[in-house]
Order: structure tokens, then sequence, then C-alpha cells
């Protein structure tokens, strides 16, 4: 089983690409929107699947060792193959896929041709408690940072420490300061781990 090239990109083609390994071509089918990080003539590190087939086999390969095991993981939904479990992996980034499968975001699945309600919903049904490892370890047990509370107007802030959560999350100041005028009455007395966990469904969508 090959779990791993590292070559020199050949050929960029549509949905593959060719990686030269001592003089062999290997053609490893990829998702575009990894595709479009390679540039041809450097050399490149993916992570593969091997897939056997009654006639072919074909390599999968990924940029990330986390897609690869996402990759894996969406075919062993009912109904998903490779196909369709690239074409995710091209429209939405692992850690947003693992976020909308823990999460129930139907809507944010959906937005990925070829993924309709039915299959989004079977998708989070299966997979919605084997996903929290791939997500950011400060995700996947929120606790809020160390951080100096701000006052406002002589009194506390009550969204500080979530807005400092989402911010070391990756959130920018903009998509952070939307969702907290969006659900900021919802939130306003429950704990930071929960504000944090309710904003991060919001963001999914």
């Amino acid at each position: 089983m090959i779990a791993l090239l590292d070559g020199i990109v050949d050929t960029i083609e549509e949905d593959a690409v060719v990686l030269g390994i001592g003089g062999i071509g290997y053609r490893v089918y990829m998702p575009g929107s990894m595709l479009n990080e390679l540039e041809v003539g450097t050399t490149t590190r993916l992570y593969t699947h091997q897939h056997v087939r009654e006639d072919a086999i074909l390599l999968y390969g990924f940029t990330t060792d986390q897609a690869r095991k996402l990759f894996l993981r969406l075919q062993s939904a009912s109904g998903i193959g490779p196909k369709v479990a690239l074409a995710i992996l091209h429209h939405m980034s692992p850690v947003q896929i693992a976020r909308a499968l823990q999460y129930g975001d139907v809507a944010q699945l959906t937005k990925v041709p070829g993924v309709g309600a039915k299959t989004a919903q079977r998708l989070i049904l299966e997979l919605k408690d084997r996903v929290a490892d791939l997500l950011p370890d400060s995700e996947d047990n929120i606790e809020a940072p160390a951080v100096k509370t701000k006052a406002v107007g002589g009194k506390k802030d009550p969204f500080n420490d979530i807005r400092a959560a989402l911010f070391e999350l990756g959130f920018t100041d903009r998509e952070i300061a939307v969702v907290l005028h969006d659900i900021g009455d919802e939130i306003a007395d429950k704990s930071v781990s929960e504000g944090v966990k309710q904003a991060l469904r919001v963001l999914a969508r």
C-alpha cells in the first residue's frame, strides 16, 4: 500500500497530478483546491491512499495527512465514493468539513455539488462522532485562553473571552464581530465554552 510520495511535479491535469519519482510517473488524483497549490517542476510530498478496483489501481493524494484521513472517513459513510469525497474536499477545508459534521450543519454540506440534503444528513449521522480528532486541539475541548479582560464603560465585557477564543482559532476580527452581533443575546448568559461552540456552529455555515 502506497501511503506517501515525495517527487517532482511533472504535469498538472484537470483532476490529477503526475509525480515523477526515480524515472517513474505516478498519476495521483487530488481535490482541485489542492491541485491549485502545486507548481510544475517543484518537489512536493503527497499523503496518498491506494484504491484497488477490479479494473484499476488508483492513487488519491493530499497535501496534508489530515485531508487523507478525512477522505477515508467520508468514504466509510454509506453511499459515498471517492468522487464525492474529493468534491467535498475541493469545496471545503478539512476543518470546515469536520465542524459541519460535528455540529450537524446540513446547509454547509449541501453547498457542495452532488451532495443533497439526504446525503448530508447521512454523513452527519454516521460521522459526527468520528471527526473530533480532526479539529484543532483548542476546539476539541474549548477553554478560554488566558487573556486580560477589557472593560467596556467601566464594566467587564461579557464576550471578551469568547472573542479571544475565536481569534485563537483563526477567525478574523470582522467574522467574530458579525457572529457576536448576530447571536450575542443568545449566548450572553452562557459559559465561555458553550458560547464559543454556538458561535462555531454559526461560523461553519
